[in-house]
């Protein structure tokens, strides 16, 4: 256990200095490696990242001088405080790890970690809540002001490990016979939100749910689904998806509708995650390296780059990568992507913008400043469906879905 240890250790090391998780994930995780346990271990020390390097400084009155010693620490109290193995197990495989790391620092660790087996239970909890819940203090400090009777909620929510929803392609199989597949291969399951989205319970694999190679379902939340009942589409339209990987909202929407949708992406690797969705769920869409700005669409799904903030249960390391200055950053490229899709929608067309942000600089204020700009758009409300929790056209993250923002204009 021990080797593993050194390799989350230094995963959260490089993903402090920038570096995306799933390239750290293929980077150091070896056949040798016990990799659903390192993968724990790194997404428990992200999770309470703060909280544990404030537990540290309780037993570490000088800073560590070894990053990867400082982090093996801090995995290590969050093994302590959340995984079932016996505590002196623990200690003693992260001695182990501390010598191999650097041999300077094994009794300091040893001493550190005995110290908190012995005093945790008296440690009292953190007054501030960036602390208490592990968010950048100007994250919590911005959901205080723009939430003040949710807040709380929304920082709880977000160190949860999300749930997963399946999306049934219709076109393949009925609600009520996948269904009647789950029950026959004895897959738990639950019904949610007024018994329209499935819930699959403890699932490890997606690629061993009944119907994956066939296309049955598309794994979805359910904030997500709402974007294609939000687009208002009737058959026949021309649809663009201008940020359409993975293709999650542009598959439902095929499901569903007979139209003519090109899909566009930027990342021209992401364009590949399009394509491989579509194969697989025996759709068709038109995928496109350019924009014609000659072309015009009677519908535009703009899913805009984003903070992500509203589904950090399902990105954690978004809590630690996640820097101030993006938000800023990301609300002058969502303004942006706006007006060039504005551009191309019809007369009398309609334009849904969405975001996964909680932040309100990338949401109402982009749509402020978008209205002010345009004045041939008109904003149109919005019904929420029942089971939703939202606020204006923001859904709050909770137990049943993720924190999504919508917005849809009119070209008059």
């Amino acid at each position: 256990m021990y080797k593993d240890l050194v390799q989350a250790a230094k995963i959260l090391s490089e993903l402090i200095s920038g570096r995306k998780i799933d390239t750290l994930f293929n980077r150091f995780l070896k056949e040798e490696n016990n990799k659903n346990f390192i993968k724990d271990i790194v997404y428990g020390g992200i999770r309470d990242f703060y909280l544990n390097d404030y537990i540290l400084k309780k037993f570490v009155k000088k800073d560590i001088n070894d990053h990867l010693i400082k982090y093996l620490l801090m995995n290590t109290i969050y093994q302590i405080n959340h995984q079932s193995k016996a505590e002196f197990t623990v200690v003693n495989e992260a001695v182990k790890a501390a010598k191999k790391i650097n041999n300077n620092f094994y009794n300091l660790v040893n001493a550190v970690l005995r110290n908190y087996l012995r005093e945790k239970d008296k440690l009292v909890t953190p007054e501030e809540m960036y602390i208490r819940y592990s968010y950048p203090q100007w994250w919590v400090s911005d959901l205080m002001k723009e939430y003040p009777n949710d807040y709380e909620a929304i920082l709880a929510i977000g160190n949860t490990r999300a749930k997963t929803v399946i999306r049934i392609n219709q076109r393949q199989i009925s609600l009520n016979d996948y269904i009647d597949l789950l029950e026959q291969a004895n897959i738990d399951y639950e019904l949610t939100l007024e018994d329209k989205y499935i819930q699959i319970s403890n699932v490890k694999d997606i690629t061993m749910l009944p119907g994956y190679e066939r296309g049955h379902f598309y794994v979805q939340d359910p904030a997500a689904q709402l974007a294609c009942d939000f687009l208002d589409i009737q058959n026949g339209m021309n649809i663009l998806d201008l940020c359409s990987a993975p293709g999650g909202k542009a598959t439902h929407i095929l499901e569903r509708f007979d139209v003519d949708l090109d899909c566009y992406d930027i990342s021209k690797e992401r364009i590949n995650l399009i394509r491989s969705n579509m194969k697989r769920l025996q759709l068709k869409s038109n995928i496109i390296e350019k924009i014609d700005i000659n072309k015009r669409y009677d519908r535009i799904l703009i899913d805009a780059p984003c903070s992500g903030s509203g589904v950090v249960r399902r990105n954690i390391d978004i809590k630690l990568m996640r820097k101030q200055q993006d938000i800023e950053k990301f609300s002058n490229q969502q303004l942006q992507l706006l007006e060039e899709g504005w551009k191309i929608l019809k007369s009398g067309g309609k334009l849904l913008y969405v975001t996964c942000s909680i932040f309100k600089h990338e949401n109402e204020n982009v749509v402020m400043k978008f209205l002010s700009k345009n004045k041939d758009a008109a904003s149109q409300d919005l019904i929420i469906p029942n089971g939703f929790k939202y606020q204006n056209t923001q859904l709050i993250p909770n137990q049943f879905h993720d924190g999504l923002f919508f917005k849809i204009f009119s070209k008059n």
